[in-house]
C-alpha cells in the first residue's frame, strides 16, 4: 500500500487498482491521536501515580513512548482510511 513511510503507491502491484487519487488527508492523524491517546493516557496516569521516578525522567520517558506509538500507528491508520474511502467510493476516492 505504501512505497515510503506515508507515501501511497499509485496502483496495486497485484491487481492494478489505482490508489493515487485517494486522499486520506487529516483522517489518519486524527485516528492516530484518538487511538494512542485512549491507550496511552490511562497507562501513563496509573504508572505516574505508582512511580517514584523524577518528574523530568517521566516527562522524557512518556514523550518518547507517545511519539513512538504515534509513529507506529500513523501508517496503519492511513491505510485504514484509504481502504475505507476505496471501499465506499467516497468523494475524493476517484479522479474527477
Amino acid at each position: 500500500m505504501f512505497r515510503a513511510y506515508l507515501k501511497q503507491v499509485d496502483a496495486c502491484s497485484a491487481c492494478g487498482e489505482r490508489f493515487a487519487d485517494i486522499r486520506a488527508d487529516d483522517g489518519a492523524p486524527w485516528l492516530t491521536l484518538i487511538v494512542v491517546g485512549h491507550i496511552f493516557i490511562p497507562v501513563m496516569l496509573v504508572f505516574v501515580a505508582m512511580s517514584t521516578m523524577s518528574t523530568w525522567t517521566q516527562a522524557v520517558l512518556w514523550s518518547l513512548i507517545f511519539a513512538g506509538l504515534c509513529l507506529a500507528v500513523l501508517p496503519r491508520a492511513k491505510g485504514l482510511f484509504i481502504a475505507i474511502l476505496w471501499l465506499t467510493g467516497a468523494p475524493g476516492s476517484k479522479a474527477a
